[in-house]
């Protein structure tokens, strides 16, 4: 008979009843009780020279039950080795047991104890051909975008000034705000002081306003003109800076001073800058926004990826629905969270095997494609950190020697490695399908994108 007998309840779980034999017992408890018998000093007896009869009365009871155990633990991993199933969790105790002696002096004939266990049953992994169709978001505004970040560039090495004649449309100005009551300021009235990029004023009057005016001078408001529709919460945190859990009543009108006018006069776009900006290799604007869109392109072009990959993921769990252990699983939540109660795993449940199921899909997939991220993959990617941290050349046995210590955190190391997985993966799966490209202005790209992150 052999000693582990297989009965499946259904396509994804079982029961194993793990048998032991007295003819296979008994030499093993004989074997650890002369083992321990040598090695043990018990009182009252010479190390190696207590009566077997005495040790056998003291501890053959623990002896035999550990020796019982680790059989049964040796041909249950035994058998799930050899059988190539693909098991879930760990094998579970089943809830009813057949009694058996424990006595060592008067063994059965034969010990059996029950396992239940889950497993993934085998199924091919559907949905990968070029009949399969996804969207791959492009950006249409790359040369705007790339232009736009050149003069944002130029305003951070410009000469900052604080003119006090006139105000221009690209100037930050400094309002020191008092409450107004009717036409009057408000005695005890809430006072601050808000900094706000003139252009970026929604309400054209108010910018208009303000454009006319110098530093010292006075104008009257709506505070919340002062931004596009702004959520009352950050309305009264950016806006009128009151503090978190001030909850005080404040009017929208104020009477406002212009305290500060702050002024950027972009860099010159000479060689001096662009070197400087960008490295000796660049000599001049085309080549410098050339380098700014390949910047941009990588920017979306790796968020759009992820785009892609939440689709094909979306794709291949609803074409590849295989069947879970649900009660087994259930119960092996339970045994390994204590703390959770059955209601807590019936709520978190799905969210659980969905997850399952999309980590089970991943493992096949990388195995599928061969994916494989050696150590030397690792290391280049912290060796690349280390050049970018310091920009300068270091020698290589300083630039290992720092890699090294880095790699010592276990959880940073790990980290690495599942990201340049889930880049090989993405090539892997991405050259599956079909993937068609769909240009959108980089704004829409961002609600998109947000929106799903949320």
């Amino acid at each position: 008979m052999p000693n582990v007998v297989r009965k499946d309840l259904d396509n994804s779980s079982a029961m194993l009843t793990v048998s032991v034999s007295r003819e296979e017992l008994k030499p093993k408890v004989d074997a650890e009780l002369k083992k321990f018998r040598q090695r043990s000093n018990i009182k009252g007896f010479r190390q190696g020279q207590a009566p077997m009869d005495f040790v056998k009365r003291l501890y053959g009871s623990s002896i035999f039950g550990d020796t019982l155990n680790n059989l049964f633990s040796d041909e249950l991993y035994n058998y799930l080795r050899e059988s190539g199933l693909n098991i879930l969790g760990q094998p579970l105790l089943s809830a009813e047991q057949t009694q058996f002696s424990a006595k060592i002096d008067s063994m059965d004939n034969e010990y059996a104890v029950n396992y239940d266990i889950g497993f993934v049953p085998e199924f091919t992994i559907a949905g990968l051909t070029k009949s399969e169709s996804f969207d791959r978001l492009t950006i249409a505004n790359i040369d705007d975008l790339a232009n736009e970040e050149l003069q944002n560039m130029r305003k951070q090495g410009g000469e900052r000034s604080n003119p006090e004649d006139d105000i221009q449309d690209n100037d930050i100005v400094a309002l020191q705000m008092s409450e107004l009551d009717g036409d009057k300021v408000k005695e005890d009235g809430w006072q601050t002081t808000v900094s706000i990029l003139v252009n970026r004023i929604p309400k054209e009057a108010l910018r208009n306003a303000i454009l006319k005016l110098k530093k010292g001078d006075t104008l009257r408001l709506n505070a919340r003109e002062l931004e596009e529709s702004p959520k009352e919460d950050m309305y009264r945190k950016y806006i009128l800076n009151l503090p978190e859990n001030d909850n005080r009543e404040v009017g929208d009108h104020f009477e406002a001073v212009i305290e500060n006018v702050s002024r950027v006069a972009p860099a010159e776009l000479n060689e001096e800058f662009l070197q400087k900006t960008f490295g000796p290799d660049v000599k001049s604007e085309s080549e410098a926004l050339e380098a700014l869109k390949r910047d941009v392109a990588r920017f979306y072009e790796m968020r759009a990826n992820a785009l892609v990959m939440r689709d094909i993921q979306k794709r291949l769990l609803e074409l590849n629905h295989f069947d879970l252990p649900i009660a087994f699983l259930k119960r092996w939540l339970q045994s390994n969270n204590e703390n959770l109660t059955p209601a807590q795993i019936e709520e978190e449940f799905e969210p659980f095997a969905e997850n399952l199921r999309w980590s089970l899909l991943r493992d096949k997939l990388v195995a599928q494609f061969g994916i494989n991220i050696d150590e030397e993959a690792v290391r280049n990617v912290f060796r690349t950190r280390v050049r970018s941290y310091f920009q300068v050349d270091l020698p290589d046995d300083l630039i290992d020697s720092t890699v090294a210590r880095m790699m010592e955190k276990e959880e940073d190391v790990d980290k690495v490695r599942r990201d340049l997985e889930y880049d090989k993966l993405y090539d892997a799966v991405s050259s599956e399908v079909t993937l068609v490209d769909k240009p959108i202005a980089s704004a829409e790209f961002h609600q998109i994108f947000d929106a799903l992150q949320g």
